[in-house]
């Protein structure tokens, strides 16, 4: 199956496919949700947590709570309040009672990200293959971008912590600290090796050597933006149509 996820600011459009997982109801549902918030899955929120007070920006992916489609051991956890921690890699989890628990990432597979206002869908997940490129990957939950079966784009989101900066009496550094969004890209192609890509027309040609000529043919004719993740995603779509 193709998933394309199409970008919009920080927001995403994907398709997630889970086969032959199980899905809880009822009061298995309950259970399962009330056992994903305990201590051996789960640390519960500080009531007050002032780690990231007076810091400029934020630590999560989204600053709101977002509904989230949770797998974790092949069992599927459904519409879940839900906040990415991108600062920590961690996932921020809301109980209907309003109880915050933070699950670690190794205690999860992958999850979607659904956002209220549009409706678009994210799918987060883990590919130790980009460890080769940086070690710090091989636990770290990344952005489908496009999902192929010969290619995949995926995008590591980081926040960047930028320390204040008081120096001299005039100083013109910021005067906050300051979480700055950072966003990564990497192609995996056959064989499942992973580069790490910056996006632009001429690195995706390079990356398309077999099909290059039609490849371009197609981005000039419709007008795709090569700079853009919604650009490779499609021209990835195509190339592998061909």
């Amino acid at each position: 199956m193709v998933r394309i996820a199409l970008f919009l600011p920080l927001v995403f459009a994907t398709q997630a496919a889970f086969a032959q997982a199980s899905v809880p109801i009822g009061l298995d549902a309950e259970r399962n949700l009330a056992e994903l918030g305990n201590s051996t899955n789960a640390t519960m929120v500080r009531t007050y947590d002032n780690r990231y007070e007076g810091v400029k920006g934020t630590p999560f992916f989204s600053a709101e709570w977002n509904k989230a489609t949770l797998t974790k051991n092949n069992t599927i956890y459904r519409n879940l309040d839900v906040k990415y921690n991108v600062y920590e890699n961690k996932i921020n989890y809301r109980t209907p009672e309003g109880k915050e628990f933070i699950l670690e990432p190794h205690k999860i597979d992958d999850f979607v990200l659904t956002d209220d206002k549009t409706g678009h869908e994210l799918q987060f997940k883990k590919l130790p293959v980009l460890a080769s490129e940086d070690d710090k990957l091989v636990n770290r939950f990344v952005a489908v971008v496009y999902d192929g079966a010969q290619v995949q784009l995926v995008m590591v989101p980081e926040k960047d912590f930028i320390k204040a900066n008081y120096t001299g009496a005039y100083s013109t550094g910021n005067k906050y600290d300051e979480l700055a969004d950072v966003q990564t890209y990497y192609l995996i192609g056959p064989g499942k090796k992973a580069e790490k890509v910056k996006l632009n027309r001429k690195n995706l040609l390079r990356a398309l050597p077999d099909k290059q000529n039609k490849v371009q043919e197609y981005a000039l004719s419709s007008k795709l933006d090569l700079d853009t993740a919604d650009g490779w995603a499609k021209a990835l779509a195509y190339y592998e149509s061909l």
